[in-house]
């Protein structure tokens, strides 16, 4: 198992931040846009749709609208939290013996992992891909939850909301890693941006 450290409000320009691994002469920088973040968002999109496709359906099913406004936020402020857990689920499958440091940036508001160590391809995809969860158990309580218990339901919508669109810049990683990784090779931080390689033989 990884050596989880929590490192809290973390600044941005963080000595450790900028730590990586020398990277082998074959390596080459993964394609992704300028301006990801944003772009990510193209990603989250499906996901939103099918987050108001269930609310739909549940409106539809019991003709009753299955939320008190008043929690809402509350459920919107615990997913909002739980992106902490988001990172500890991206760093629980980093490889063993790996530093992995986890924390907040509090200048562009953002939860981080940070892990300089390399990993496989199918590791990276599983470990960009973990977090989701966080998203599909949130909808299917939400689905399943009886629409009389509209405290719980509208904890778990929001929840799920955040869950599956919060994750976009880890689709549009993996977007990228499937459309240019060849099988086998490794995945690691650079300093400008994702690498991957071949070990060589």
């Amino acid at each position: 198992m990884p050596r989880i450290i929590f490192k809290g409000i973390t600044k941005p320009d963080a000595d450790f931040l900028q730590e990586v691994e020398a990277l082998p002469e074959q390596a080459v920088r993964l394609k992704l846009p300028e301006h990801m973040m944003e772009k990510s968002m193209l990603f989250a999109i499906p996901f939103m749709l099918v987050c108001f496709l269930c609310l739909y359906i549940k409106v539809i099913t019991f003709k009753e609208f299955p939320f008190i406004k008043l929690y809402m936020p509350l459920g919107i402020i615990t997913g909002i939290l739980f992106c902490f857990v988001h990172e500890l689920l991206h760093a629980l499958p980093q490889p063993k013996h790996a530093f992995v440091y986890i924390g907040f940036i509090p200048k562009g508001f953002m939860f981080y992992m940070k892990c300089k160590t390399p990993m496989s391809k199918g590791r990276f995809i599983f470990m960009s891909l973990l977090p989701v969860i966080l998203g599909i158990i949130p909808l299917i309580a939400f689905m399943a939850a009886p629409i009389e218990y509209k405290v719980l339901n509208s904890f778990m919508w929001p929840m799920a909301m955040i869950g599956l669109c919060s994750p976009a810049p880890d689709y549009l990683n993996v977007y990228h890693v499937l459309k240019e990784v060849s099988d086998g090779a490794r995945i690691q931080d650079g300093e400008d941006g994702l690498y991957w390689y071949q070990l060589s033989v």
